[in-house]
């Protein structure tokens, strides 16, 4: 009679294990997105007039979601976007500020560019 009670709590122990098998994690339904970020180690540039830089090597999304990207330019500076590249043309030091956006979240980062 005993071997009969174990086999019967036996099963009902997997039977409710396998029912909470097919449950997720609150968490998992709720995925938060991450912005992107700046990940370059200076935001100062000396340049002899013209700049050029990959936006791809210094701003990641944590996600993994794509990026695209706008400048908006200081004083004296005329810079734009071309294929994920920023191109800038100084005719003296300046500032100007990039704005990146995975589609949910959009961050800016400004830099100053020095004129050698």
């Amino acid at each position: 009679m005993k071997e009969l009670w174990f086999l019967v709590a036996v099963l009902l122990m997997l039977g409710v294990l396998a029912g909470f098998s097919n449950l997720t994690s609150p968490t998992s339904s709720f995925a938060a997105n991450l912005p992107p970020q700046w990940d370059f180690p200076t935001t100062e540039f000396t340049i002899p007039g013209r700049l050029h830089v990959n936006l791809l090597d210094v701003f990641f999304d944590p996600d993994g979601d794509i990026l695209s990207f706008s400048v908006s330019p200081g004083e004296g500076i005329s810079a734009g976007i071309y294929n994920d590249a920023l191109v800038v043309y100084a005719e003296h030091d300046g500032e100007l500020t990039i704005i990146a956006s995975d589609g949910k979240a959009v961050v800016s980062q400004k830099i100053k560019v020095y004129v050698e």
